[in-house]
């Protein structure tokens, strides 16, 4: 498709999750193949809000874009809370001050679209867009709804879908099934970067020892990252392991699982690769040679999951509003490529278990259900209905 000139003046705002931010990515990448963009008629806003308890200026959308070469800003932000404390207040007050930083960018960019993937960030955007005359589309990835969308839906044009179970929580007129935008990069058979000899070895080794990729989200999971390392040296006896830790200046899992390296059996070592981040460079690749997956059931991360047919254990976060990521893993549940171990009962036993079962050959899944709900063209059907001039 060639590019083509536009009027039109686009902002495409999201954060705060992986989800949020990997589906920012995907209707970017679109909209620059699509459209001849430039700093005067594209902008990208993100948030800075990191991880409980560090420095702002650290969040991942930060991190996610800092070597992007399109137009983008981000503003302080705050995540809108539900139970009332001190940290509250003041998450409440960054907001505000959100909205401050939006609006004056705003009004010097002048957008006419503002696309929405939701998360805390973009609260603030959306309302400073919409009083200076935009039009605001949002994009609902999860099958639950959480407040900020909640918000936005109530003045924007269309609400895009990736679940047609979502749309109970909208106004029927403004929504839209289209599934999930995802990113081009997870198609790739290819990779690069430090990590992909270590990765070769493990695949030449994958049909005895099979291969899984473990991922607590975009920021790692404390509690996975500590089942995982605490009983290394028995999910080593039976598989390799890719360890997404993240990078919290907190719990320091990543320094803790180069640890648990140094004390395992030689023959041990080799099965066992803990990273900080699965960057772009060689997610597709990893996602195309693993044996299965397992980790949080975030929006974005089960939909890939399945457009792929990746066998998987998911681990619900517990605490998440209207137990979202426990409904998302279900989808893949009832399919039969996925199993759930809830992290109140997360042990090597029971992920051990859980993983035997996807893994068994001659389990039954259904590929019509997959085919229906997993859509590959999610993107393309988004801008489609966006009239953008």
């Amino acid at each position: 498709m060639k590019s083509r000139n536009i009027s039109d003046k686009i902002v495409v705002t999201g954060g705060g999750s992986g989800g949020h931010v990997s589906c920012a990515d995907a209707i970017i990448t679109e909209l620059h193949e699509r459209y001849n963009l430039s700093d005067s008629n594209f902008l990208y806003i993100g948030g800075d809000l990191g991880l409980s308890g560090e420095k702002y200026g650290n969040s991942l959308e930060i991190r996610y874009f800092k070597d992007a070469d399109f137009n983008k800003q981000f503003i302080r932000s705050g995540k809108l809370q539900r139970v009332f404390s001190v940290r509250s207040i003041i998450l409440l007050f960054r907001t505000f001050l959100g909205f401050v930083d939006s609006y004056k960018i705003l009004k010097v960019f002048r957008p006419t679209i503002i696309i929405s993937t939701g998360g805390y960030t973009t609260v603030p955007v959306c309302m400073a867009g919409k009083i200076l005359g935009a039009k605001i589309y949002l994009h609902e990835q999860t099958s639950t709804v959480g407040l900020s969308n909640k918000i936005v839906s109530k003045f924007s044009e269309k609400v895009f879908l990736t679940y047609t179970t979502s749309q109970k929580y909208f106004d029927k007129r403004k929504c839209i099934h289209v599934g999930c935008p995802v990113r081009k990069s997870i198609f790739s058979h290819e990779g690069k970067g430090k990590y992909i000899q270590t990765v070769n070895e493990m695949i030449l080794n994958k049909e005895k020892y099979p291969l899984i990729y473990i991922s607590g989200g975009g920021l790692g999971s404390h509690t996975i990252n500590t089942a995982i390392i605490s009983d290394l040296e028995k999910f080593l006896n039976n598989f390799q392991i890719v360890l997404q830790t993240g990078d919290s200046q907190t719990y320091k899992d990543y320094d803790n699982a180069l640890n648990a390296i140094s004390k395992l059996p030689e023959e041990l070592k080799k099965r066992f690769l803990p990273v900080k981040y699965v960057d772009e460079e060689w997610i597709g690749y990893l996602y195309n040679n693993i044996n299965a997956y397992v980790g949080r059931a975030g929006a974005n991360t089960v939909y890939e999951i399945g457009i792929l047919r990746i066998p998987s254990v998911f681990i619900p976060i517990p605490w998440v509003t209207h137990n979202e990521q426990e409904e998302n893993a279900k989808i893949l549940v009832k399919v039969g490529l996925s199993e759930i171990v809830m992290e109140s009962s997360l042990s090597f036993e029971t992920l051990n278990e859980a993983l035997v079962a996807v893994l068994a050959q001659g389990r039954k899944v259904d590929e019509e259900e997959l085919n229906r709900t997993f859509r590959t063209d999610a993107v393309q059907k988004l801008i489609d209905n966006i009239n953008i001039k």
